[in-house]
């Protein structure tokens, strides 16, 4: 594929992940709740000083750099998880770009991905799940059932995931929360049953280690509790980008 393409998809991408990193701020300091459509067209604007930030330094990454992450205002230090979270929804739309070519179903993958990272924001913020951004998502996992024509696939993917999580919690209590329930199940959706197994494996894995680490690294024992909205949001991803290539491993395996 053409740099020039990769690029254009990745400074795309960048556009589109500082409106998503913008609404889950939003969301976490409640102003969707109280106005979704005022929060999503807003200007933007500090924090601090609530001053409006000059179209130039809202440049995707690079109206970081050209503010040099201050207020222009102000002077108060402007996060740089901004750029950081901007590049990650760059590279994002290039894997999205390179895995299913420049067409509509690498757009509409990347959204269903964005949204994703956006609900794996919030929780780690809220310790909650957004219920819109999963009503959002909901409506979006009608096209790979649409797509694959099989929506007793998409349902098994739904059920699996549920169930696991139920039992666990059974099992568990307090383990995961309802919100973690309602967004697995959804990806359960997305994905299919076949899928969901990969999404379900890179999301224990990557969430057992975090949390053994993070546990040590605190020094609070393994009951500390973790935001798990982020390692189903990794799941879902290792299942889009390489979810075929791990389940025809697996099938060599087993056969």
């Amino acid at each position: 594929m053409q740099g020039a393409l990769l690029w254009g998809a990745f400074f795309s991408g960048t556009v589109f992940g500082s409106f998503f990193y913008t609404l889950a701020l939003r969301i976490v300091d409640g102003s969707f709740s109280r106005d979704p459509m005022k929060a999503m067209v807003h200007s933007s604007h500090c924090p601090e000083c609530g001053a409006r930030i000059h179209p130039l330094y809202l440049i995707p990454v690079a109206g970081y750099f050209l503010s040099r992450g201050k207020c222009p205002r102000c002077h108060e230090t402007i996060s740089p998880v901004y750029p950081v979270m901007e590049i990650l929804y760059g590279v994002i739309a290039v894997l999205a770009a390179v895995k299913f070519g420049i067409t509509v179903h690498a757009f509409i993958m990347y959204l269903i991905i964005g949204i994703s990272i956006t609900v794996a924001v919030v929780d780690i913020k809220t310790y909650t799940i957004s219920g819109g951004l999963l009503i959002i998502l909901g409506v979006m996992s009608l096209y790979p059932l649409l797509l694959n024509g099989r929506p007793l696939d998409n349902l098994y993917g739904l059920l699996l995931m549920s169930i696991f999580f139920l039992v666990i919690m059974f099992i568990l209590p307090g383990s995961f929360g309802g919100g973690d329930i309602k967004y697995a199940a959804v990806l359960g959706a997305i994905t299919g049953l076949e899928q969901s197994i990969v999404v379900l494996e890179a999301a224990l894995i990557s969430g057992a280690l975090f949390g053994v680490i993070y546990a040590a690294a605190k020094g609070q024992g393994f009951r500390i509790k973790i935001p798990f909205a982020p390692f189903l949001t990794l799941g879902l991803c290792v299942s889009l980008f390489y979810g075929n290539e791990i389940l025809l491993l697996y099938y060599r395996i087993i056969m």
